[in-house]
């Protein structure tokens, strides 16, 4: 019985270090180093270029020479195992040559170190490149030998994705460390993310697609909209990479795509919304007096005006090229003295709603109008219309409308 749970002692112990190696290899990352005091026990960072810093001050993690995030270019590079430089190695070329590497956040410092032998191997300047944009340079070169020394930083650069290039062009390089700020991290240079389009200008209700391009192509995205209540996305199903913009209302938002990876890669497009301005119409020509239409009464009798002639009524009624305007009497012959009455009937013929509609009929010689008679389907009769004159405000008629109006009419002498 001793010997089984003495057995079963060491079994259980070596199932919990096997778990708990499990766990280490499963979480923890080795491949930088954080920092946890500042050098010279000072409350701030008090490194500046030229201070020996063997280790990454608070806010900072430092990255060692032998990442695989470094890009080497250059025959001549080799790998020292070196006990005075940082995690007791550092690489080096004794030609003209180049490390770059991609990283992201707002600050960076450079680690090496440097010495001038009978050799000269190591450049007097070196020079540095971020984002394609020459910054200066420093040199390498010293009597005598110092390791781990902060020869460049920048903490003046916006916070996002930065390419550095560090390049010789005559004679070496040394390359120790990096140090990029807390929250920063370095990136694979060969990963990458843009999208097809920096902005987009779209008037409320159009939509139109954008698509993201990632290196490598099999990284997955995920889309972002700044304000939804501007402009909203609906993803391809088939493809994660498309997307349709769909504008709601005016106003400017932001559209971001980010790779579903550890990198978290960010790409976006502004997007300006802007409501859609209707054209202008141009005005249609007024009627010429050919586009009147004449109805024709009879006068029986004595007409001291015009003895047994024709009456000739002409209602001028003003409209729009898209109406058709028909009037008509209720009578043929009538005596002086008689009543009948005229209608007006005014279609919209046209496509488009006719705006503000006056009807202004004078009367002809022979006819008075009774103004308390007069009935419209539409609009109302104006206050100024006398027994000569007839005004009707009839306002708006959409496409296919109609209205009618009568207007009981007496012939007088």
């Amino acid at each position: 019985m001793r010997n089984y749970f003495k057995k079963f002692i060491i079994m259980f112990v070596m199932a919990v270090m096997l778990v708990f190696g499990a766990s280490i290899s499963a979480f923890a990352d080795d491949s930088y180093v954080v920092g946890t005091a500042n050098l010279n026990n000072t409350v701030e960072n008090s490194a500046k270029v030229g201070d020996i810093l063997k280790n990454p001050e608070k806010g900072w993690k430092r990255y060692d020479d032998s990442n695989n995030k470094f890009i080497y270019k250059g025959s001549g590079w080799r790998k020292d195992n070196n006990s005075n430089t940082y995690n007791a190695g550092h690489h080096y070329c004794s030609i003209p040559s180049s490390v770059t590497f991609k990283f992201f956040g707002s600050n960076f410092r450079f680690i090496a170190h440097r010495y001038k032998n009978i050799n000269n191997y190591y450049s007097d300047h070196v020079y540095i490149k971020i984002d394609g944009i020459e910054c200066g340079d420093f040199s390498e070169q010293i009597n005598g030998e110092i390791y781990q020394l902060l020869l460049y930083q920048n903490n003046s650069l916006t916070k996002g994705i930065h390419t550095v290039e560090l390049y010789t062009t005559n004679l070496g390089l040394n390359f120790d460390a990096i140090d990029i700020n807390n929250d920063g991290y370095l990136i694979d240079s060969n990963e990458s993310i843009s999208l097809d389009k920096s902005t987009m200008n779209l008037n409320v209700g159009n939509s139109e697609q954008l698509t993201a391009i990632t290196t490598p192509s099999a990284v997955g995205v995920t889309w972002t909209v700044s304000d939804p209540s501007i402009a909203t996305i609906e993803v391809d199903p088939t493809n994660g990479k498309i997307t349709k913009i769909n504008a709601l209302k005016e106003g400017t938002c932001t559209i971001t795509a980010t790779t579903n990876d550890e990198y978290k890669l960010s790409a976006s497009c502004t997007i300006n919304v802007t409501k859609k301005t209707e054209p202008i119409p141009t005005p249609d020509p007024q009627p010429t007096d050919t586009d009147y239409i004449t109805n024709i009464a009879h006068a029986k009798g004595t007409n001291t005006n015009n003895p047994g002639g024709e009456v000739t009524i002409i209602f001028h009624g003003s409209s729009d090229t898209t109406l058709s305007l028909v009037k008509t009497t209720d009578v043929k012959d009538v005596w002086i003295g008689d009543n009948f009455t005229y209608t007006l009937v005014i279609t919209n013929t046209g496509t488009k709603t006719a705006k503000a509609i006056v009807v202004n009929d004078p009367a002809p010689n022979h006819i008075d109008f009774n103004v308390s008679g007069v009935t419209t389907t539409q609009g109302t009769v104006d206050s100024s219309s006398t027994s000569k004159n007839i005004i009707v405000n009839v306002g708006d008629i959409l496409p296919g409308g109609t209205v009618t109006i009568k207007i009981p009419s007496t012939v007088i002498a």
